[in-house]
């Protein structure tokens, strides 16, 4: 009965040894797969983070720069006191030595650089009228319809844009090239477009400009 009992007891001690060693690796695999998933989501929040913030470098190739063009001239003419007085420059205004008229639509005096003309108009703010960057000595044909006889220094106008234009009388100025044999220092004939001639006077001094010559009104 003894032995009996000993080997029941033998028994029941391996089996709670086999249950407790049982037990023992399920908390072990527990523990293991719940420190994998804090790692896991530890991981899993540095991935997220890294994924939403941009780098500097991202940053500066994503942020739009401002462009060197952009309200330089806001879309509108610079004061012609301050443009280049090169052929083709186009202003708002008078340069500087011009005298302004309030009823001539048209006028072209000498500028002070040599063979360069100013060609001003008179008219809408927003629908100015521009000269072409270079006038041409008649030889007795026409150009765009404009007779121009020899001697005479023809300055022709771009054509005008169709739109809605105010009703303000302000001076534009373009810098018109002429031809060299045309600036001798002496009064010229001058055909401005089809609105009509004029007769320039030479400058009264050189590095200045020359006086107006408006058109009648």
């Amino acid at each position: 009965m003894k032995i009996e009992r000993t080997n029941r007891s033998g028994k029941t001690a391996r089996t709670l040894a086999r249950t407790g060693v049982s037990a023992l690796s399920i908390g072990v695999v527990a523990v293991l797969a719940l420190t994998g998933c804090a790692q896991s989501d530890v991981g899993g929040s540095e991935v997220a983070g890294s994924s939403t913030t941009s780098s500097p470098e991202e940053s500066d190739v994503t942020s739009p720069s401002p462009s060197a063009s952009d309200g330089a001239l806001d879309g509108k003419l610079p004061e012609a006191a301050e443009m280049e007085i090169v052929a083709g420059a186009k202003g708002r205004g008078l340069p500087p030595g011009l005298e302004g008229s309030t009823e001539s639509t048209a006028g072209v005096a000498w500028a002070p650089e040599p063979g360069l003309l100013y060609v001003v108009t008179n008219g809408s703010s927003s629908c100015p009228t521009f000269a072409e960057p270079e006038a041409t000595i008649g030889s007795g044909g026409k150009s765009d319809g404009v007779a121009a006889p020899d001697g005479v220094l023809t300055v022709t106008f771009v054509p005008a844009d169709n739109g809605i234009c105010t009703m303000d009388f302000v001076p534009t100025t373009t810098v018109v090239e002429a031809p060299a044999e045309s600036d001798t220092g002496r009064p010229v004939p001058v055909q401005l477009g089809d609105k009509g001639k004029v007769e320039l006077e030479p400058r009264d001094a050189d590095g200045e400009p020359g006086p107006v010559a408006w058109l009648d009104s």
